[in-house]
């Protein structure tokens, strides 16, 4: 990155044509890129390059663990990841993936480059979480901020049972070495910044073509003011699709096809609509 920052991901290069777009993928803020490598693959089966970068400070990136800059160089790092992709694959246009945490910056860049980004995919966004630091972690931010700010402070997911109710899908949290645990509290701070920013956005200013993926037993976000605080952003129609028996990670659904064959036919959409 243009700050010197060393960022590690993950790309499924075009295939056989020139790509319509180029598709950015956005993990959540315990995850990283290695828990959507297969929901990632089948949107490289559209032939458009798919790029699913670890967030800095996360998954492969073992420099400033758990630590941001600010909430600008979040999407100025989207800027530069898109610009590299357009001198690469000579695309201009991209389809952006948010899950979880990573629906909260698709939707901020969505807003801020919407001669960019021409569709959206957010799957169990994060903007309106039902799981959260609480009253004594925001203390123990404001503090922090004042002592420390690069000080790491938990990340209230720590049980896998939040993210999924299958027990393969369980143990692999539960043993992944790359997920982040902790944060500091700089990080806390400027994800409530994006936060505040995404919700001064005005009605209708989402211009970006927009699919709303929900899980029906969802414990971490909150699908009824997610959904309806879309309806209002989105300048067009928004697309909803809920699996009512599934749980926030969908890709580790015992029986993920069904949620499989919607990202590919979303992927498949994004062929001559970039």
């Amino acid at each position: 990155m243009s700050d010197g920052y060393a960022l590690q991901g993950r790309l499924w290069r075009a295939t056989g044509r020139k790509p319509d777009c180029g598709i950015l993928y956005l993990h959540g803020i315990q995850s990283h890129g290695g828990w959507f490598e297969w929901s990632a693959s089948l949107l490289a089966d559209s032939g458009n390059p798919v790029l699913l970068p670890d967030r800095r400070g996360s998954g492969l990136n073992q420099a400033a663990r758990g630590d941001t800059p600010g909430r600008e160089r979040w999407l100025a790092d989207l800027d530069e990841l898109s610009d590299w992709a357009e001198r690469e694959f000579g695309v201009s246009q991209f389809a952006v993936v948010g899950v979880s945490w990573g629906g909260k910056p698709a939707v901020a860049w969505a807003l801020k480059r919407s001669e960019r980004v021409q569709r959206l995919l957010l799957i169990a966004p994060g903007l309106f979480p039902a799981v959260d630091v609480g009253l004594g972690g925001r203390l123990r931010v404001g503090v922090s901020l004042l002592t420390r700010p690069t000080r790491l402070l938990p990340i209230p997911l720590d049980d896998p049972a939040l993210f999924t109710q299958n027990p393969m899908g369980q143990s692999f949290i539960a043993s992944d070495a790359l997920k982040l645990t902790h944060a500091t509290a700089r990080f806390f701070y400027e994800s409530s910044r994006l936060d505040r920013m995404l919700l001064r956005a005005g009605e209708g200013s989402l211009r970006a073509q927009t699919t709303l993926v929900l899980a029906g037993r969802e414990r971490i976000i909150r699908n009824a003011r997610t959904e309806a605080w879309l309806e209002r952003l989105a300048a067009g129609p928004l697309t909803v699709h809920t699996f009512p028996n599934a749980s926030h990670t969908l890709e580790f659904e015992s029986e993920p096809e069904p949620f499989g064959r919607l990202v590919e036919e979303w992927g498949e959409i994004t062929v001559g609509e970039c």
